[in-house]
């Protein structure tokens, strides 16, 4: 009997942990341990069945939208997507910072790009990097505009590609995911009560490590800095909206600090002290700009992180559908014309 029992639950567990996206490190490691006691490890076999069965139903009902809406392309918009990745990440082939959000846009029709900016830099150095890479986008496919859809500081980035880089007659629009466009007063304290020795030593030991990842230039501090309120404020004053180009933000928040994956679990009480509501980094009051402000509200008890909003996580949030969000935007974006 222990040995039936084994063998059905290795079976199964094998299976689930090749194939599910959903069941998550945590449920792993505890089915695993689970694996070797009779008895505790069918109950546990129940348990991960069903998380896996909601998974199932769920990209089924996905596939199913997919295949039949095929044909018209509803993210098949004028201008590309320029996707611009935020502070502390890169653009990798295989790790998409994005998630799952690109297959589902590309898999509707659009056609996509990504910044390709380094990790950590200040805003205007990576406005000037995006800037040069809009003009790549451009001689390759004659496009003529981009539309860009930005997270975090990356929208600072694309702002100053637009109103400092001459970017303005190329980018169609611009749609901020969760962007400190009035930066982020926690961080400013922070910076002021770490010693500058430590500073500089967290700075040196990130940027080492991102020259060894593909950054030329990295620089940890000068991105930090431009994310404070003060930087912001003085920003915002030489930085206008350029006429004939849509401005749009969406911002979302968790409810909890447990609603975000760790650090954002950790620095949500923090940013809730100094800037209130927020997504684990950025408050709400500090992300709206532009013509149209979109405000995700969590539904029932899972909040929306400054991770969820670009499917770091790849997590299927009861409530709130990630990948049909961005479907919504870049249709909405084909609407309009763009």
């Amino acid at each position: 009997m222990v040995v039936l029992e084994a063998i059905v639950f290795w079976n199964g567990m094998i299976r689930v942990y090749l194939t599910s996206v959903q069941l998550g490190l945590k449920h792993r490691v505890l089915a695993a341990l689970c694996g070797w006691i009779p008895l505790l490890n069918i109950w546990y076999l129940r348990k991960i069945i069903r998380i896996t069965a909601d998974e199932v139903e769920f990209e089924t009902e996905k596939w199913e939208l997919d295949t039949a809406r095929a044909e018209s392309e509803v993210c098949k918009t004028k201008y590309p997507i320029l996707l611009v990745h935020g502070v502390f990440f890169r653009d990798f082939r295989y790790v998409n910072y994005w998630g799952r959000i690109p297959r589902e846009l590309q898999r509707n029709g659009a056609a996509l790009y990504y910044g390709q900016q380094q990790s950590a830099a200040a805003v205007e150095d990576s406005g000037r990097e995006l800037a040069e890479r809009i003009r790549q986008i451009l001689a390759e496919t004659g496009c003529g505009k981009v539309n860009i859809i930005a997270h975090s500081k990356g929208g600072l980035d694309s702002r100053a590609a637009i109103a400092h880089q001459g970017m303005a007659p190329y980018v169609a629009s611009l749609t901020t995911i969760n962007t400190p466009h009035r930066g982020c007063i926690f961080a400013e304290y922070l910076l002021e009560k770490i010693p500058a020795a430590a500073r500089q030593k967290i700075a040196d030991t990130y940027n080492a490590a991102l020259k060894r990842l593909g950054d030329e230039n990295p620089d940890f501090l000068a991105a930090v800095t431009d994310l404070t309120a003060s930087a912001c404020e003085q920003r915002n004053a030489v930085t206008p909206d350029a006429p004939g180009v849509f401005y749009q933000s969406v911002m979302s928040y968790c409810c909890k600090a447990q609603h975000g994956k760790f650090p954002l679990n950790m620095t949500y009480p923090i940013v809730k002290h100094f800037d209130g509501l927020n997504d684990g980094l950025v408050a709400v009051d500090s992300a709206k700009w532009g013509e149209r402000f979109t405000l995700l509200e969590p539904r029932g008890k899972r909040g929306i992180s400054h991770g969820d909003v670009v499917d770091l996580n790849r997590e299927n949030i009861p409530g709130f559908d990630v990948r049909e969000f961005y479907v919504s935007l870049a249709a909405d974006l084909k609407n309009r014309g763009f």
